[in-house]
């Protein structure tokens, strides 16, 4: 990923009825659609559900995805992700999605 670009994430909640998943990530926000459009860096996934969210990434670095619940963490569900700088172009123009419609 580079900075300025537009990335979808799907995530989905696998396990049993008591495997809730808290997606956590870290230096960066999102958005996701229900009614409205909202912005966070935290979602909550139950098992069998599933949920695309929509990331402009803005911070260079290798940053932490995790599950917030410790014995997740422990059996693995944590990794990081790189955002390189955009080195190609000299002003980076970050991608906004027009097609979110706001009920407010």
């Amino acid at each position: 990923m580079t900075r300025g670009q537009k990335v979808d994430w799907y995530l989905l909640g696998m396990g049993t009825e008591v495997d809730m998943h808290t997606v956590h990530f870290h230096a960066e926000t999102f958005t996701y659609k229900t009614d409205r459009v909202h912005r966070a860096d935290v979602f909550d996934l139950f098992p069998g559900t599933f949920q695309t969210v929509e990331m402009v990434v803005g911070n260079p670095g290798t940053w932490l995805l995790h599950c917030h619940v410790t014995d997740h963490i422990r059996a693995g569900m944590e990794t990081t992700f790189t955002i390189k700088e955009n080195s190609s172009h000299g002003k980076v123009y970050p991608y906004f999605n027009t097609n979110f419609q706001s009920n407010i």
